[in-house]
């Protein structure tokens, strides 16, 4: 009996590793386009192909989305095939995940456009400063923003406010969102082969681990 519980605890633990490269696998392919840009354009280029680049980064949001709903459904034990999750997360509200990201993408953008303006054309600093910290925040509110679209049926205007509050709200939780990207980031530059296969549903699992306290305080309400 000992040894077949532990053949179970084993096989539990090989489903879950299962479960994490074919979410990661599904994303990928998701995000074909950026991928292409940065095999065939490289990562150097992204400042001077900034639009074509950002415009890769539209299936994104979706994807995102999709990772972090099969990452909570893993968290909370109610997960099912990987893929069926995946593609529940992607395909539901599919419409205002892309919108959501290519207004965020637009407004990367936009705001990095005044950052080069106000830095290179025109020196003015307070400007060049209003536009960095525009520039940072609309960044930095990724993860709330495409976790809370994961989760709960509100309109975009909804989403975008309850994600900015959060970012400010709960600088903890920021700092730590910041954290999980830094470590997947970390381990893409120690072991990028091995990386490239987890590195997507490791970050959705991290942020969506690290907000379950936040989740609930929002359903309880």
């Amino acid at each position: 009996m000992e040894e077949l519980f532990n053949i179970e605890k084993i096989l539990a633990f090989c489903d879950k590793v299962c479960y994490f490269f074919i979410t990661n696998l599904l994303f990928l392919i998701s995000n074909l386009p950026v991928l292409l840009f940065l095999l065939f354009i490289g990562a150097s280029q992204i400042r001077e192909c900034l639009p074509l680049f950002l415009l890769s980064l539209v299936p994104m949001a979706p994807a995102l989305s999709a990772v972090m709903y099969a990452m909570n459904r893993l968290i909370r034990g109610t997960e099912g095939t990987a893929l069926h999750d995946y593609k529940k997360g992607y395909c539901s509200g599919f419409g205002q995940k892309a919108g959501l990201g290519a207004g965020q993408l637009f407004l990367i953008f936009m705001f990095w456009t005044n950052i080069e303006f106000f830095t290179i054309q025109l020196r003015i600093v307070p400007l060049a400063v209003l536009f960095v910290l525009l520039f940072a925040g609309t960044v930095l509110v990724t993860p709330n923003l495409y976790m809370l679209a994961s989760r709960y049926e509100m309109s975009s205007l909804q989403t975008a406010k309850t994600a900015v509050t959060l970012l400010f709200a709960k600088p903890v939780l920021t700092i730590g969102n910041i954290a999980a990207l830094g470590i997947v980031l970390a381990a893409f530059e120690i072991a990028a082969g091995t990386a490239v296969l987890f590195m997507g549903s490791v970050y959705g699992f991290l942020v969506m681990f690290m907000n379950q306290g936040v989740m609930r305080e929002l359903e309880s309400r």
